[in-house]
């Protein structure tokens, strides 16, 4: 266990130390000037590079929030309204085979979809619904948004799914005998119970989303830059302080988020229980 412990610390936390120290340190290639400076975030807000953190974070909770949305209700009826072995099963493939194809061939295949000449414009302009193919389906905001969310939505469901698959339904329907409606047996019981699974979709969802590169690079054009082609961008003209800066920057973006849904999820069991304890 101890050899397990080491290996972790060596693995992901002493990186993290070192690109915590890097960012404060000036450092040109290989050499390191020893002396405690913040010059480094200094230059990136005089840059106006910040503006890439607030819209790659923009992006992760738009696209976070969107899979939320979609992905809550979809593993509710995927937990309890699926009878079907076969059905599930299917379900289950459609929503792994993301994870075992590579992240350029998962997302070039929308160029032939909503390209000039796609399968979107090809089918418009063949119905005569438009007369000239619409542009802004590719190399746009949309795309990348378009993009972004079939990957990462499996991530927001099967936390939630696992939650709520593991809500005994006599609770449901307890509530039901109870008088409660379904809305209110949905957000008295199946909410609070499935908030874990909740907190872990929306950092499995969130996350990664702030690391993506693929996708705004191939559906985007490389329009906009993004906190993964910054720390990309750095570390190859060897500006490694102001990649760690960067880096620097999204884990405290991260440890925030992890914070902030830690004290959200027990302030709510707090408030359960203490609901329940009043009745």
């Amino acid at each position: 266990m101890y050899a397990l412990a080491a290996i972790w610390a060596l693995g992901v936390l002493l990186p993290t130390v070192i690109s915590v120290f890097l960012s404060v340190l000036g450092a040109r290639g290989v050499h390191i000037r020893w002396t405690v400076s913040l010059d480094t975030y200094r230059v990136m807000f005089e840059s106006g590079r910040w503006e890439v953190v607030v819209r790659t974070m923009g992006v992760a909770t738009l696209i976070s929030t969107i899979c939320l949305i979609c992905g809550f209700p979809f593993a509710l009826w995927l937990a309890k309204r699926v009878k079907s072995p076969s059905l599930l099963q299917l379900i289950w493939m459609a929503l792994t085979i993301p994870f075992f194809l590579d992240a350029s061939a998962r997302t070039i295949v929308w160029r032939a979809v909503l390209g000039t000449t796609g399968l979107v414009n090809a089918t418009l302009l063949k119905l005569h619904w438009i007369h000239s193919p619409i542009e802004w389906l590719l190399f746009s905001d949309f795309s990348v948004y378009l993009g972004l969310i079939g990957p990462y939505f499996p991530n927001m469901v099967m936390p939630i799914y696992l939650a709520i698959v593991l809500i005994d339904n006599d609770l449901l329907q307890a509530s039901a005998d109870l008088g409660a409606s379904p809305a209110a047996t949905l957000r008295h019981v199946v909410i609070p119970l499935a908030m874990p699974g909740i907190v872990a979709g929306t950092i499995f969802t969130f996350v990664p989303l702030m690391g993506d590169s693929v996708v705004p690079l191939i559906l985007g054009g490389g329009k906009k830059e993004y906190l993964a082609d910054a720390v990309m961008s750095l570390s190859t003209s060897m500006n490694y302080s102001g990649a760690a800066g960067f880096a620097t920057i999204m884990l405290t973006v991260v440890a925030v988020l992890l914070a902030s849904l830690w004290f959200a999820r027990h302030r709510a069991m707090a408030s359960r229980i203490g609901a329940g304890a009043a009745r």
